[in-house]
């Protein structure tokens, strides 16, 4: 598998999985055992399918917007930026403003051809920026 290949998961994932709600897709994205780390109860298409569904059903409006896909052979990480009006915050200041880090790199780490492994990583200036609102 070559670096093209990572980078045509990771498209697929933020382009067609989170941009269109093409659901569909996860089962031939994820490995059957594949961590995320988000979900930390659950393995493999289950796993990535119900990360996936939970932010898209978080924000109905989502807009997604891919800034740079970085791709190895076993690894591709994407840096995308979304729009939308969540019904749940990520976090509530002191001051009781919501907080949204709208800035994400999606990390996979790919093995045969599918994803093995999924972080998530948020801009963190972002964030302490909205926390001391």
């Amino acid at each position: 598998m070559g670096h093209e290949q990572s980078r045509t998961i990771m498209s697929t994932y933020l382009d067609e999985v989170l941009g269109k709600r093409r659901f569909d897709l996860v089962a031939e994205l994820a490995a059957d055992d594949m961590v995320d780390h988000t979900q930390p109860h659950l393995t493999g298409a289950a796993a990535l399918d119900a990360h996936a569904r939970g932010f898209c059903e978080n924000t109905p409006d989502l807009r997604v917007e891919v800034l740079k896909i970085i791709a190895t052979d076993t690894s591709a990480v994407g840096i995308w930026r979304w729009d939308g009006e969540p019904h749940h915050p990520s976090a509530v200041s002191a001051s009781g403003a919501p907080v949204i880090p709208r800035l994400v790199a999606s990390v996979f780490e790919i093995e045969n051809g599918r994803i093995a492994e999924y972080r998530a990583f948020v801009d963190a200036v972002d964030v302490f920026t909205q926390m001391a609102q």
